[in-house]
């Protein structure tokens, strides 16, 4: 007689699966709001009195928001009206609610109760830009609700269930459940930030690069700035450039007027110098300022 034997196979909770059901979290929201801020290109050392306006832009906000001011700017405070660095808030359309909190430092603190659409303002100044031209300085603005978001997520949880023998036994199931996730503070977008972009001021004084190597008889180029008195490029330079050079045969550019699209900056080629040895080449412009180049070593071929 054939004697078959049967094997029951033990109930083995694959955990991995489970695993691959539950989503990756997605990246945070950006703050609610938007600001914008007038002026939003100044002169580097420059003193002005801006204004930024907060608007609740996509939907209501109560809660707090921060609002941070670059390092190198003035200093805000509130107990001196008219100084430097004087902050006021007018909260403009929203609640009376809206105040200024505390101010810490460069961080203003604000009490924020405005509906969609409404908005509120902020003037810091005097205030005197920082000294170094730049792309843009954010006043890095943050928001927080005082109520958490609701939103649902994916858990794992044990559960104990019968097998038709009536055998209880652990099973690893998904279930989706409500969670209200603490509210924080986050920067608004990128493009709702406040960004001042600040430009080099005034000139002051002319500044000419040169190679510090050239073969006689070699054509090089030579460079021409215009500079503020910090050392940023005077981007609204128009004067008309000279050469001179400590070579008496030299072949230097022709005089030359700078352009708004020069930005304050400009590379002239063609140069030659013949004599050998350390010689230099000087810039002037048409209101007197001067510049000689660095010691430029000349070789023979």
């Amino acid at each position: 007689m054939r004697i078959v034997k049967f094997h029951r196979r033990a109930l083995v909770p694959v955990l991995g699966l489970a695993l691959l059901l539950v989503p990756a979290q997605s990246p945070a929201a950006p703050g609610l709001g938007r600001v914008d801020v007038t002026p939003d290109h100044v002169a580097a050392g420059s003193t002005n009195t801006f204004k930024l306006t907060f608007t609740a832009d996509t939907g209501a906000l109560q809660g707090q928001s921060l609002l941070d001011v670059p390092r190198g700017w003035s200093v805000p405070q509130t107990a001196r009206p008219g100084a430097t660095g004087y902050v006021a808030l007018a909260r403009d359309t929203c609640s009376s609610a809206t105040k200024l909190l505390r101010l810490a430092g460069n961080r203003l603190t604000i009490a924020t109760d405005c509906k969609r659409g409404q908005r509120f303002e902020v003037t810091y100044g005097p205030a005197v830009a920082s000294a170094f031209a730049a792309d843009g300085y954010v006043f890095l603005t943050q928001t927080k609700p005082n109520v958490g978001v609701t939103k649902t997520k994916l858990v794992r949880v044990k559960k104990v269930v019968r097998k038709k023998n009536g055998k209880r036994v652990q099973k690893i199931v998904v279930k989706r459940v409500r969670v209200v996730l603490k509210p924080t503070f986050r920067p608004l977008a990128a493009k709702k930030q406040p960004v001042v972009v600040v430009n080099g001021g005034p000139v002051d004084h002319l500044l000419l690069s040169a190679p510090t190597i050239a073969t006689a008889g070699t054509p090089f180029g030579i460079t021409v700035r215009a500079e503020d008195v910090y050392g940023n490029t005077a981007s609204a330079y128009t004067g008309t450039v000279g050469f001179s050079s400590s070579d008496p045969n030299a072949f230097l550019p022709t005089p030359y007027q700078f352009t708004s699209n020069d930005f304050g900056a400009k590379t002239l080629g063609g140069v030659i110098l013949r004599a050998t040895g350390t010689q230099t080449i000087t810039v002037s412009d048409n209101s007197g300022r001067v510049d000689a180049s660095n010691p430029i070593t000349v070789y023979s071929f």
